[in-house]
């Protein structure tokens, strides 16, 4: 690990990780930016808030006495006003009435000016008190203008890259535990044949998602249509905070960009049509994926599928007539989520839940152009008993939770042979919820959007030897597929 440290603070941009080949390394590149996070600024700010505290309170205290001084004037304005209407009236009664009147206006005027000295260097202290909130909100602005590089979150995410570049030494020194058996080849990209799912990597923690912690809900990645045009771009589409709507994405063009969130491209999918917006092209849930240049989704408050190009923001629709939406049936712990697309190896896919089916999962193989249903595969497992799912090689593949940071890969169904198995697969986490899990054929990579945060997963895969492959045989002629329920467990699925 090479680190590039200025003043004793260290602020990073980081890449991912990865072990090189067969010679067991732990790479883990980290790029400093050069600016450092002044935290002398702290020290000037909490001076100015004590000082702007002071001047409140002193301002409020004034301000309550020339309260109380007022309410006494107008009681005297009021008891004179009175005295003269009675004398306008009736006349003056003898010299003492008229001496009584006469000394009630002078203490009136003297109270007067009372108040005006009082109230005599008002507009100082006023302009006083704004030249402090002035200084606060100046260097406020200026520490946020350092927190646009996450400076404040460098020793959190610095200690995840240690654990992270820890655990795969450590994997490193005991085995090739993932890799291929010397001598054989790696399973290639695109290729589903002989291919083990055995494990995934430690979470990889890239960022937190531009609007922050408060949007929990969201998706992203990359482009899932293998082989695709734009290899090196990410997207990225938060939910809005009522963990529905989703209104807008966004595209970086590189990891870098997408580290530092600049040099994107943010679309909007509502629409202000007269007074009012239009959410009819907006999304719904966290289901959506990015597949050969096109966005797909949820539409908003509907069971229809949509497609939006990215490239010029034109919308396709196709209603899926015999499903439920509207947060039906969604994911245990994930609510809106009743569409999730999916792409893999085989193309693109999405799952959702009937009413004839009371909430088991189907499956459905869809055109990406025309969004139509090319066939479906009906499944026994119930979607509000899974966390979420994912496709792969042609396989759904759920996860249940186990634990805050632990999910359990306890079930895969093969769209080839329509069978079913159950699978005992951990898959740690970094926070409570997956609310979105994709996997993508391209790169072998899990991406989940996690409580806010941007994680992926390296999926681990061993081809077939010969012996395993005489292994498989000997097990298909026992009719040894387990099937889902059953007591016994599988540790791997070939994909």
């Amino acid at each position: 690990m090479h680190e590039k440290v200025a003043a004793d603070h260290i602020i990073f941009n980081h890449g991912p990780m990865e072990r090189k080949g067969n010679e067991n390394e732990c790479l883990c590149s980290l790029d400093l930016p050069d600016d450092v996070f002044p935290s002398h600024m702290i020290d000037v700010l909490r001076d100015s808030h004590v000082n702007l505290t002071y001047i409140i309170d002193e301002e409020i205290t004034r301000i309550t006495k020339i309260n109380e001084d007022i309410l006494k004037y107008e009681d005297a304005l009021k008891n004179v006003t009175e005295k003269i209407r009675d004398i306008e009236m009736n006349g003056i009664k003898d010299q003492t009435d008229f001496t009584n009147t006469k000394k009630a206006i002078e203490q009136l005027k003297t109270m007067v000016v009372t108040a005006n000295n009082k109230l005599n260097g008002t507009d100082t202290k006023i302009e006083k008190l704004l030249k402090e909130v002035n200084n606060v909100s100046t260097i406020v602005w200026q520490l946020e203008t350092f927190d646009q590089n996450n400076v404040l979150l460098v020793r959190r995410e610095m200690a995840v890259l240690r654990k992270q570049l820890a655990d795969c030494e450590e994997a490193a020194s005991i085995s090739n535990f993932g890799q291929p058996s010397p001598g054989l080849p790696g399973p290639e990209f695109g290729k589903c044949e002989d291919n083990i799912l055995l494990n995934f990597s430690k979470p990889f923690a890239v960022k937190v998602n531009w609007k922050g912690f408060n949007n929990k809900y969201g998706t992203w990645g990359k482009d899932f249509a293998f082989e695709n045009k734009n290899p090196n771009m990410y997207w990225l589409a938060p939910l809005n905070t009522d963990e529905r709507l989703m209104e807008s994405y966004r595209i970086y063009n590189s990891y870098s960009d997408l580290l530092l969130y600049k040099n994107h491209i943010e679309k909007t999918l509502s629409k202000f049509i007269g007074l009012t917006w239009n959410y009819a092209d907006s999304g719904q849930g966290s289901g959506a994926i990015m597949y050969n240049g096109s966005l797909y989704y949820n539409c908003y408050n509907s069971r229809n599928l949509c497609k939006v190009d990215i490239s010029t923001h034109q919308v396709k629709r196709k209603e899926v007539a015999d499903a439920t939406f509207n947060n039906w049936f969604s994911y245990i712990g994930v609510n809106w989520q009743d569409f999730d697309f999916a792409g893999d190896e085989h193309g693109l896919w999405v799952t959702y839940s009937t009413t004839k089916s009371s909430g088991k999962i189907t499956i459905a193989k869809l055109d990406p152009d025309t969004l139509k249903i090319l066939d479906t595969w009906d499944t026994s497992l119930f979607k509000n008993d899974t966390s979420n799912t994912f496709m792969m090689c042609g396989k759904l593949f759920a996860l249940k939770r186990v634990s805050a940071h632990k999910e359990q890969l306890f079930y895969a169904y093969d769209t080839k042979t329509r069978k079913e198995h159950s699978l005992n697969i951990i898959m740690e986490k970094l926070s409570e919820t997956p609310q979105s899990v994709s996997y993508n054929p391209n790169d072998h990579k899990i991406y989940m959007y996690n409580d806010g945060y941007l994680v992926t997963y390296d999926v681990l895969f061993r081809r077939l030897s010969p012996r395993d492959r005489r292994s498989v045989a000997r097990e298909d002629g026992q009719n040894a597929i387990i099937p889902f329920n059953s007591r016994r467990q599988q540790f791997a699925v070939t994909v």
